[in-house]
Order: structure tokens, then sequence, then C-alpha cells
């Protein structure tokens, strides 16, 4: 996983760096919640300078999804 991804992630949701990791599922974390949901991904599109479409930010549901789809827009750049 891209280490500042994680970086931006566990500041965002406020949580240890040791609980971003691949398998970690929206539903499944207590502080990944819709609204912060949000919050992530604009964090995360003003660290690495990309813009994700709605459906994109929608069907995020994992860390792990997280990580591939920024890995995908980074590879274009």
């Amino acid at each position: 996983m891209n280490q500042k991804l994680a970086d931006v992630i566990a500041e965002t949701l406020e949580i240890k760096a040791s609980e971003v990791t691949p398998e970690t599922e929206r539903d499944g974390h207590p502080t990944w919640d819709s609204f912060n949901h949000l919050r992530l991904m604009t964090a995360i599109e003003e660290a690495f300078g990309v813009q994700f479409s709605m459906d994109e930010i929608e069907g995020i549901e994992t860390m792990g999804q997280l990580d591939q789809l920024l890995a995908g827009y980074l590879a274009d750049a």
C-alpha cells in the first residue's frame, strides 16, 4: 500500500497507521462512516492532485480498492 496514502487515511480517519490495511472495510470500521468517507476522498484528491468521479467515490469499499484506484491515477500521470 502506498505509504503516503496510508498516512492520509490514518490522519483523516484519526486512527493508528497500523489499522490501515488493504483488507480494512468501510462498513466494518467505526470511523469510516459516510461523512468521513467524503472527507477522506477530498483529502486524497488534495494530497495527490487527482480527482475521482462520483462513481469511483461511491464504489470504494476497502482500503485496498482505494489504493488500487489511486495507483491507476498515478500511473497515468
